[in-house]
Formats: C-alpha cells, sequence, structure tokens
C-alpha cells in the first residue's frame, strides 16, 4: 500500500484544516514541513496538576536568531504570562549554526537574551551542548553561566535537583556519539545508584528513540539505556531532530520526548511506538507533582495539541 503524506499544523490533517482557522492556515505554509504515516492524536483531557507540582517548559535547537524562533519564544511567553515556569530546559544546539567562541560572542545577546526577554521567561535555564554546540568552543557555554546567572551549564554534564524529589542528568550526548565518555557513564551510573529522588529525568541532544530525521541512534542505546532501565529514569529529553515526539517502545522503562522544534523545522514521522508527533515548531510544558507528571506539546501558535498524564510508578 503506498504510504500516505499529510501537512500537519495543530495536530490536524490536511482534511480538518478545510474547517480551521486562518492563523493554522498561515502556519502551515510560513511552516510546510510534514508528518509522515498520520494518525490523529488521542483526545485525551487536559489536566491541571496540583498547586504544588515542578513546572518545566522544554525547548531545543533554537539559537537562529530568525522569526522562526521568535514566534516559538513568543509561544513560550504567552504560557509563562499564565503561569511562570520554575526552570526551562534547553535539549542542546543552543547557538546556530556553529556556535559561539566565547562568553561575550555577540550572538548570546541576538539569539538569546534578546529574544527569550519576556519578564515570565526570566528563570533559571539549564542546557546541554549539541552537535552544532561543538563546532565552535563549546566551553565558551559553560563560562557564560558565569556572566549570566540565568545559564546554568558548569560543566559538559552534570546533573542538578531543582526540588528535593526531582533530579535532572545533563549529558553530553556528542561525546557519547563519538565513542569518548567512558568517564561520563561511569559518573552517570554512579549518579543514578546514589540518587534518591522520585522523578529521575535525563537530558541530552541526540535523540535515543525517534521517527523523525535520524531516527534511533544506537550508541545512545548501547550504552545509556541499560542504565536508565536498571534505575528507573522516567524520562529521556533531547532534541537534535527538529520536531516534536513522544514515544513509548515496550523495551524501554521511560518514555522519550524530542523537543527539537525551537529554532526550525523538519519533517517527521509517526512510528510503531509513537504517542504523538508534529512539526513546523513547538516545545513541551512538563508539570510535576509527587503522582503524576502532566505534559503538553505545544505548537507554534501556543495551542496545546497533545496531553498526556503519566503516573509515577516505583
Amino acid at each position: 500500500m503506498k504510504r500516505r503524506t499529510f501537512f500537519i499544523v495543530s495536530g490536524l490533517g490536511i482534511t480538518s484544516l478545510l474547517g480551521g482557522s486562518l492563523n493554522r492556515l498561515l502556519a502551515l505554509f510560513s511552516g510546510g514541513k510534514t508528518v509522515q504515516n498520520y494518525r490523529e492524536p488521542k483526545k485525551n483531557t487536559i489536566e491541571s496538576p496540583s498547586e504544588d507540582s515542578f513546572r518545566t517548559f522544554i525547548i531545543g535547537d533554537w539559537g537562529a536568531g530568525g522569526s522562526f524562533q521568535k514566534r516559538i519564544a513568543n509561544a513560550m511567553s504567552q504560557h509563562a504570562d499564565k503561569k511562570k515556569p520554575n526552570i526551562i530546559i534547553s535539549t542542546g544546539d543552543n547557538i546556530y549554526s556553529d556556535g559561539v567562541e566565547s562568553a561575550d560572542d555577540k550572538q548570546w545577546k541576538t539569539k538569546f537574551e534578546n529574544i527569550y526577554n519576556a519578564p515570565s521567561l526570566a528563570v533559571p535555564w539549564y542546557a546541554v551542548l549539541g552537535n552544532h554546540d561543538y563546532r565552535s568552543n563549546p566551553d565558551a557555554q559553560i563560562d557564560y553561566g558565569k556572566k549570566n546567572s540565568r545559564w546554568n551549564m558548569p560543566a559538559r554534564y552534570y546533573s542538578f535537583k531543582p526540588k528535593e524529589d526531582i533530579e535532572y542528568f545533563m549529558l553530553d550526548t556528542q561525546m557519547i556519539m563519538a565513542g569518548k565518555a567512558e568517564q561520563q557513564i561511569k559518573w552517570l551510573e554512579d549518579s543514578l545508584k546514589k540518587s534518591k529522588s522520585q522523578w529521575k529525568i535525563a537530558v541530552g541532544h541526540h535523540p535515543m528513540r525517534s521517527y523523525g530525521h535520524y531516527g534511533d541512534l544506537q550508541p545512545l542505546i548501547r550504552s545509556i539505556k541499560p542504565l536508565f532501565d536498571t534505575y528507573g529514569v522516567q524520562f529521556y529529553l533531547c532534541g537534535h531532530d527538529h520536531d516534536l515526539q513522544f514515544i513509548k517502545n515496550p523495551n524501554d522503562s521511560f518514555y522519550c520526548i524530542v523537543s527539537g522544534a525551537g529554532g526550525g523545522a523538519r519533517d517527521t514521522a509517526y512510528g510503531e511506538h509513537s504517542l504523538f508527533a508534529a512539526t513546523n515548531g513547538g516545545y513541551v510544558i512538563m508539570e510535576m507533582d509527587s503522582h503524576f507528571a502532566y505534559i503538553s506539546f505545544i505548537n507554534a501558535m501556543g495551542e496545546n495539541i497533545y496531553f498526556q498524564k503519566v503516573e509515577y510508578k516505583q
């Protein structure tokens, strides 16, 4: 059977657009990327977490400096104005196309400071390095954190606990992909083993599971997936593919969230284990309390196009 390809905007097929809004049509022609094997996402009721939930925005591959990036930043600020995030996670490729030379590189102002300048986005950013960040001076991104307290990258890989029951493990997947991460992988195992946090969330640039341009990346599956399964990581957050994806492979104990749609778009697809896929820009909101993670996929117009509640299981 011939594979059918649809243009996707706001999680809707092209047939749905006939009755859709002008904004959706404009987004279609400004983005113009496709989602292959599209299927209508499950319509889950959007639920609000408890008042003490911890709110994180997740965005990747953003630092292009153009109108696309600014559109996503505007969508972020609209949501943040209503409910401010506690932190923002960057899944890498922070500055396109060749990273930065120093902490004083003018691109910090044109591609970060001047774009995410809404007061509601003035929260700590925690970032990992992407392959484009390695094209120049990756350690300049560490140095920038000493100059701008909003930017957090104390090392090429690190962990942090924004709350007692939440711990993030920030990885340098560029080195893992290059097979130069023996020390990092030992650190990751030791850190996961010691962690007493309820929610354990790993963050890297490269996807472990993807139905987008890059597909599953075997170096990550071989080297760090067994650690995630053994030590109870619930989510792996990444970018690299310029799309949004939510994947639960039955061979994994964790969910994979691809959020690499902050600065550009690329064709993507639904695969066998996709829960959701979209393109043409966006980011992810994750809210966690002691019982659930509430996950929302937000498009370039600020619309919640897919929602999933994941129960914490020990």
